[in-house]
């Protein structure tokens, strides 16, 4: 079975006409709702302020009917367990994981003010800077991740986050959306289900065995599309599950022309062997490098510009 992240993400801004919570669930705790960001299939993300600090927080609020559901409780209260793990400026911070009166599951997490690199994507093609800069950002928050355990599973446009401050001439991201993370060391189940997003699937994690390479996999691939405009294998079901398995990319360059040390990086990325793809801190080292490079040639760059996504 493939399943999606659990959708609650900060990062779907009112791409559904949101409703603001009933009457007896706009305070959460210290925290009083201002207005919704985001709505899922099982629940909302909301903008709430702490009633005595004023303090903006985003509340990940699951919606009353799935309560009684003890698995979806599970995977909620999971997302503040992993996150807990690592402190790093590139993970979006969850702050706690709490109950209403009612009995009503929520997180609180830390306001992030910006858009998905999905959304930005949307918009047009992005400069190789941005690009690489954003992912090399990724990476040493996905590294940090590593180090402390935790697989993401579900890393994609979507759960990057490009915050409105910049560092110099980059742009800030966060790694958000920890609903269908796991620990590295979590046991095979015995009949694993597949999570995470099609397109982005790595071999392993198609046979439920998903591991931080998966991650690195799973990046490639973001930084496939990101740079030509497609995916490395597009298609049904069935026909993406089995060139993720079996067929090897098109080289990007034939595309759109780039450092030969970024195709490398990709391709490499992109192996079917976990073992073949190098580690996440190799990938973001390696990513930097050519940011730097990137931010000596070239004056400060607009995140998007030029014509529509191919």
């Amino acid at each position: 079975m493939v399943s999606a992240t659990l959708p609650l993400k900060m990062s779907d801004r009112a791409a559904v006409p949101l409703a603001p919570p009933s009457h007896r669930l706009s305070q959460f705790g210290d925290f009083h709702v201002v207005t919704p960001l985001a709505r899922g299939g099982m629940g909302g993300v909301y903008l709430a302020v702490h009633t005595w600090t004023r303090e903006r927080v985003a509340l990940k609020v699951l919606d009353p009917q799935y309560a009684g559901h003890a698995e979806v409780v599970e995977r909620l209260q999971a997302e503040h367990a992993l996150a807990s793990r690592v402190c790093h400026p590139g993970v979006v911070e969850i702050r706690g994981a709490h109950w209403t009166e009612d009995g009503v599951p929520y997180l609180v997490m830390e306001y992030l003010a910006g858009e998905t690199l999905g959304a930005i994507a949307e918009r047009g093609p992005l400069a190789l800077a941005s690009i690489v800069s954003i992912c090399a950002q990724a990476a040493a928050a996905l590294a940090a991740l590593h180090d402390a355990g935790v697989v993401h599973c579900d890393v994609k446009h979507d759960n990057l986050f490009v915050l409105d401050g910049r560092v110099g001439r980059r742009p800030r991201i966060k790694v958000i959306d920890f609903g269908v993370s796991r620990l590295v060391d979590e046991p095979v189940r015995d009949d694993p289900s597949i999570a995470g997003t099609p397109w982005c699937i790595a071999p392993e994690q198609w046979r439920g065995q998903p591991c931080p390479a998966s991650d690195v996999y799973a990046l490639g691939c973001v930084l496939y599309d990101l740079t030509t405009g497609h995916p490395p294998f597009d298609g049904s079901l069935p026909e993406l599950m089995t060139a993720h398995l079996e067929h090897r990319p098109s080289r990007p360059s034939w595309v759109r022309p780039m450092p030969i040390e970024l195709e490398r990086l990709i391709l490499r990325s992109l192996a079917k062997r976990p073992a073949d793809r190098p580690s996440m801190h190799d990938v973001a080292a390696a990513l930097d490098e050519l940011a730097g490079q990137a931010d000596e040639r070239a004056p400060a760059e607009r995140l998007v510009g030029g014509a529509g996504r191919a």
